[in-house]
């Protein structure tokens, strides 16, 4: 099943996309605060949180893993790259900006994974700030040595890419990407852009 909306009125202005595949459930939709979603406090880290019981509290991360049915995990993203990786028993949910890109959060949540799963991985990656878009100062040549774009005297990062690499780097081969970029879409909510306190909410489960 695909479900993508961007048209008018209540709904559309809420649900961005939707994805069965299998029995896993991605949704993409504008952040409310209302979700019966569980959500990690995001604080850049390279955290991956654990759940395994419905009345988890939460915690600081930036990704969560879980077995639970019908138990639905997110993060919030207003530039920064969400992803998510299903397996067979398991699936994860990654808050990826360019501090968790630097500090390989991607690589430890597919290393928590794989001491549950022993099968083939499949990954996606939603919208983000691009390299369009997304200028940096030139301290990022020093943390990243790829996806940045040298364009009229300035430093562009494409996170999206980045987060493509690392996961390729780890052997999930099976991988969406939707290459659109928050910053100039203005149909998502991007902080850069605008400052803004909207979200978009990744979140996936099982069911």
């Amino acid at each position: 099943m695909y479900r993508e909306n961007c048209g008018e009125g209540k709904e559309a202005q809420k649900v961005i996309l939707e994805l069965k595949i299998d029995n896993k459930l991605i949704r993409l939709t504008r952040y409310t605060g209302n979700e019966r979603v569980y959500t990690p406090i995001q604080r850049h880290t390279d955290l991956v949180i654990k759940v395994t019981e419905r009345d988890f509290l939460p915690r600081i991360g930036d990704a969560v893993i879980t077995n639970l049915k019908n138990f639905e995990i997110g993060v919030r993203t207003a530039d920064c790259v969400p992803v998510v990786v299903l397996g067979e028993d398991w699936v994860g949910v990654i808050h990826a900006g360019w501090r968790g890109l630097m500090k390989k959060i991607i690589r430890k949540t597919v290393e928590e994974l794989r001491k549950y799963e022993r099968g083939k991985l499949k990954a996606f990656i939603f919208p983000s700030a691009k390299a369009c878009c997304y200028k940096v100062g030139k301290e990022f040549k020093e943390i990243f040595s790829r996806n940045l774009i040298n364009r009229d005297k300035k430093l562009f990062f494409d996170p999206q890419e980045e987060a493509k690499c690392q996961l390729l780097e780890e052997g999930i081969e099976d991988l969406f990407l939707w290459e659109k970029c928050t910053i100039c879409s203005e149909e998502l909510p991007s902080y850069r852009r605008d400052k803004t306190k909207s979200r978009m909410l990744t979140s996936v489960k099982i069911i």
